[in-house]
């Protein structure tokens, strides 16, 4: 193969690479799936921390619903934390994808997974879903919002499910 062929088909590859952004899902299936350094630092940015250890990442991981004709889904990041949380990570280049209905679905999926036969619901851990998107969603203006369930006379938050929205991120 000549020189100017090789560099001919090296230009075009950038040219490529150029275009991707981790809200391709293909692009961000390769960077995350079994990285736990760069899930970590993912997760510790989004929900401000900096002590996040995460003990297992898989991209792309099946939820099947058990129930016959019922929605099962795929998600983009699956995370679990050493402290045993589970995180959800979405990344949505387009609105429609990322409605807070999808969220809740896909938190009540995380749960059936995370209890065994007779194991108690207390022992349950908590889930975090995440939708990280091109837009801003909610159309409020913010770059993060945090959905979480609250207790409407007291205003209070029931411990175990949060979702949030990280919009107009630049990956």
């Amino acid at each position: 193969m000549s020189d100017a062929v090789k560099l001919n088909g090296e230009e075009e590859n950038l040219e490529l690479l150029e275009g991707f952004t981790l809200l391709d899902d293909e692009f961000m299936t390769i960077v995350f799936d079994r990285n736990t350094e760069a899930t970590e630092l993912l997760l510790n940015i989004i929900l401000g921390r900096n002590d996040m250890k995460v003990t297992e990442v898989v991209a792309q991981r099946e939820y099947k619903n058990p129930v016959t004709g019922g929605r099962s889904i795929k998600l983009d990041i699956y995370a679990k934390g050493s402290d045993g949380k589970v995180y959800d990570i979405e990344v949505q280049y387009e609105n429609a994808g990322a409605d807070v209905h999808r969220a809740r679905f896909h938190s009540s999926m995380l749960d059936t997974k995370m209890l065994k036969e007779k194991q108690k619901f207390k022992e349950i851990h908590e889930s975090y879903v995440i939708f990280i998107t091109k837009n801003d969603y909610m159309k409020m203006g913010l770059p993060l919002y945090h959905v979480e369930r609250t207790i409407q006379e007291s205003g209070g938050v029931i411990w175990g499910w949060r979702a949030y929205y990280l919009c107009e991120w630049q990956l």
